[in-house]
């Protein structure tokens, strides 16, 4: 990983920042434009749900990665785990909360997403956009 940007969320302004700044790295790195609308769209889906769910201010971290030869971009985050959809829901299914919502739509924007319990309370949700 080269680049790690930070951006720390509060308010709405935040999110366009979340999205603004996912479009660049992923434009910095060769994405289409399709797949930079996709990248943006996914970061702001979870700076949403972070201004949404907490009264604290929460951090989405946008970064580089690699796998096999395979480079692409991830956005990560931790969430409150009881935001998190349920086990099974996928493709056209329907979580039962609104952050829930937002998290499985933006899951589905990316090629790959990871979600690992951080403590009792919170998971780091990890979702990674491959450069084809």
């Amino acid at each position: 990983m080269d680049i790690e940007t930070k951006i720390y969320i509060n308010n709405d302004l935040d999110i366009v920042m979340a999205r603004m700044q996912a479009r660049e790295v992923a434009k910095e790195m060769g994405f289409s434009t399709a797949d930079q609308a996709r990248i943006s769209l996914a970061a702001s889906e979870m700076a949403r749900v972070l201004t949404w769910i907490t009264h604290e201010p929460g951090e989405i971290v946008i970064s580089r990665t690699s796998k096999n030869d395979h480079y692409g971009l991830q956005i990560a985050c931790l969430v409150q785990r009881q935001h998190l959809p349920t086990e099974g829901v996928s493709n056209g299914e329907v979580a039962t909360s609104v952050p829930g919502r937002s998290i499985a739509g933006a899951r589905q924007l990316v090629d790959e997403s990871v979600v690992e319990e951080q403590n009792g309370e919170k998971a780091r949700v990890t979702l990674i956009k491959w450069l084809k």
